[in-house]
């Protein structure tokens, strides 16, 4: 399948119109609880050192970071749960979750009755987990949701059923519960923001907030292998398609015989991804660096000659703006990219190589084609930074702002009204 791609003037609106000038935070107490661990978790890491970047007081309840950890900015109180994180049985998420849920309930009433928040931000999964604030909010404080993730969707693409499954319905009726208890919403894509909205959720509390970083954070290069090498960064499950990138790399014959693939990341295909790599002869050839610091990989990244995002449709990736594509952009690696509709919306088509989702021969000649006119890749990449615009965390950064802002009740002073810049006047 085909879908539409990016047009200028079809591009998508990233939710409301935001202030230009920065919402003040100095001051504001903020609580922020979330099932991942920081600062591994770039995006929980991104957050929280924002708004400690704005002034704000932030505690933050999450897991506890494996290995060593880079001390939080001042400003920010962390209270780590040491819950271990392992991908396995459905039934480990569903202890995991209910056992974090627990904690983070006794945590938040803890820190709720020491002191009053002006704002609690929640980031799912589970959805459910914004109940752990309901002390907060019944000291005054109002409460974002951070929907990182579209649980339905996402729970019906790993168990391979379909909405109408006492699981899906459930995981269904725990995001419309949470939602309506939230005062403001946060999605990560448009395409999302569309899912949510026609759940029933109100326009006017629905926000867009990629998954992006800020470009000041990103570091030089620094080459991981000798040679050139493609390099994909994913956690290892069907939805990223690693084994389409090694199967690509075996079609290259010849051509790419040079030519190894990095592959950053951990998860439980693992094993399999491995054994593939071993059955078709590549094992010298694919590299498993698993889970590195965040400015490590990204140095490695950026002496990559490609930048591989090989997500495959599966109900779920269609609906996904891959973080690590946007990375590939702000660090300006050309990018061969599964064609999936959320992704197709906001970068046009001399953007990013396209390929159809699950064809390890088209990616294969994508990436043969960029290696052999590398005037071609680099013009590609620029215009990808191009179309980054709205995407940039300088951007998104604000519309951040914006939604908290909203939650306390305030309103923007000014909309950013220009239709090409991508967002809602209305």
């Amino acid at each position: 399948m085909r879908w539409r791609f990016w047009s200028r003037r079809s591009r998508p609106p990233l939710s409301q119109p935001v202030s230009e000038a920065a919402v003040r935070l100095a001051g504001r107490r903020i609580l922020l609880i979330s099932q991942h661990p920081y600062p591994a978790h770039r995006v929980l890491r991104r957050n929280v050192d924002f708004l400690a970047a704005q002034g704000a007081e932030v505690d933050v309840v999450c897991l506890a970071s494996p290995g060593a950890s880079t001390p939080p900015p001042p400003g920010v109180r962390l209270h780590r749960v040491p819950l271990a994180h392992r991908r396995a049985h459905a039934l480990r998420y569903a202890f995991e979750y209910l056992a974090f849920f627990a904690a983070a309930f006794v945590c938040a009433l803890v820190l709720s009755l020491r002191r009053r928040y002006d704002a609690v931000q929640v980031e799912n999964p589970p959805d459910f987990l914004l109940f752990t604030a309901l002390p907060a909010r019944l000291r005054g404080a109002r409460l974002v949701l951070y929907l990182l993730e579209l649980t339905p969707e996402l729970l019906a693409a790993r168990l391979e059923v379909g909405e109408s499954h006492v699981l899906t319905l459930l995981a269904t009726a725990l995001e419309r519960a949470a939602t309506a208890v939230a005062d403001q919403v946060i999605t990560v894509s448009e395409a999302c923001r569309r899912r949510v909205e026609a759940r029933g959720v109100p326009a006017d509390k629905l926000w867009v907030v990629n998954g992006s970083v800020p470009t000041r954070d990103l570091p030089a290069a620094r080459p991981a292998l000798p040679g050139p090498y493609l390099v994909v960064v994913a956690t290892l499950i069907k939805r990223y398609g690693v084994d389409v990138a090694i199967r690509a790399l075996a079609a290259l014959g010849p051509a790419g015989a040079e030519l190894r693939l990095l592959v950053l990341g951990e998860g439980e295909e693992r094993p399999g991804l491995e054994a593939l790599s071993q059955e078709l002869g590549l094992a010298d050839r694919v590299v498993f660096a698993g889970l590195l610091p965040w400015e490590v990989a990204m140095a490695q990244v950026r002496a990559a000659a490609v930048g591989l995002v090989p997500v495959v449709a599966d109900g779920y990736g269609e609906l996904i703006l891959p973080t690590k594509l946007l990375e590939y952009v702000a660090l300006e690696v050309p990018a061969v990219c599964s064609r999936l509709p959320t992704i197709a919306e906001h970068f046009r088509p001399d953007s990013l190589a396209y390929f159809e989702p699950g064809d390890h021969l088209g990616l294969a000649a994508q990436v043969g084609r960029l290696l052999a006119d590398p005037d071609a890749a680099r013009r590609q990449a620029r215009i990808a930074l191009e179309d980054l615009g709205e995407l940039s965390w300088e951007r998104a950064s604000q519309r951040y702002l914006a939604a908290l802002a909203a939650a306390s009740g305030e309103q923007p002073a000014t909309a950013l009204a220009s239709e090409d810049a991508g967002i809602a006047t209305g």
